[in-house]
């Protein structure tokens, strides 16, 4: 498979996948899978993935999200509300704006964003059905397919650990789509995870991208680079100590303390829940101690 980007048949086999916290739907859907690496664009991706198995890895690990218990002040958010806030530190968030966010499982950016500008016409693609108590919201789709989907004029498309789980051969072709799809001016917010810094290389993400190359890929294909920024520090991080850690322990895992705090937040008034969402969110920053990319881009003419 040549580069995504330049086209080059010099592609590497440099890294290799390792076990993720889904043993048995791993092996089931990515059994023989590999990973290329163009040196030259800082990009590597996942070689034989059919689209399929990564459809029907989805749903069998996410098959019983949308009944879990969910935060009742959920715009505090430490993931989502630290990105709006690096957001609007680099671009004005206007209103009526119109949003497509790209896999927001059953969270999303809506209730963050929605702190700073209440009238937001927001649409999604995802196998969940979002359960939020907001007005035009509109789910397009399970998932956006480059060659059948169909997307409304936008403003923004808000893309938080999404673009990493794209087919790699349908990687430029949605980018042009999603180019398309925006009105003039329009912007693209990405968090990805640093997976090359850590050599984390986990199913069922399939691009790997370095600061430079996701920088490459975005300019090529016609967009302004607004900011882009490296978050938390390789340097100070014990990786291994991180991956033993997130290797027992599930997706959405809580605490029995952050259990108690959803049932009883049912009892307490708003004020005092919301006090204490805010200090957690504060104590806790951007969600993980792993380094992540955020890219702000904005379309050209």
């Amino acid at each position: 498979m040549n580069c995504l980007l330049c086209n080059s048949n010099e592609t590497k086999e440099i890294f290799s996948y390792k076990e993720g916290s889904f043993v048995t739907e791993s092996k089931k859907y990515f059994g023989n899978v590999g990973i290329r690496t163009c040196e030259n664009c800082k990009i590597s991706y996942c070689t034989n993935i059919i689209k399929e198995n990564l459809d029907n890895y989805y749903k069998s690990i996410y098959q019983n999200t949308q009944n879990k218990k969910t935060d009742r002040f959920k715009e505090f958010n430490s993931r989502f509300f630290s990105q709006v806030l690096y957001f609007i530190n680099h671009v004005r968030l206007h209103k009526n704006i119109k949003v497509l966010e790209v896999g927001p499982s059953n969270l999303g950016i809506l209730p963050s964003l929605k702190i700073f500008q209440e009238k937001i016409y927001y649409y999604y693609f995802d196998q969940i059905t979002l359960k939020h108590k907001f007005n035009n919201i509109t789910k397009l789709g399970d998932y956006f397919d480059p060659d059948t989907s169909k997307l409304p004029e936008i403003d923004l498309i808000w893309m938080s650990h999404s673009l990493e789980h794209i087919i790699p051969k349908d990687l430029i072709k949605i980018i042009k789509k999603y180019h398309d799809a925006l009105k003039k001016g329009g912007k693209i917010f990405i968090e990805i995870p640093n997976d090359v810094k850590t050599k984390s290389f986990n199913v069922p993400h399939t691009l790997f991208f370095e600061k430079e190359g996701l920088s490459k890929l975005f300019e090529k294909l016609n967009f302004k680079i607004l900011a882009i920024s490296e978050i938390n520090s390789v340097e100070n991080l014990n990786f291994s100590n991180l991956k033993n850690e997130n290797k027992n322990t599930k997706i959405e895992k809580k605490s029995f303390l952050k259990k108690l705090y959803l049932f009883i937040q049912t009892f307490i008034p708003d004020k005092y829940v919301k006090k204490y969402a805010f200090k957690h969110f504060i104590s806790n920053g951007p969600n993980s101690n792993f380094p992540i990319i955020r890219l702000i881009v904005e379309k050209k003419d």
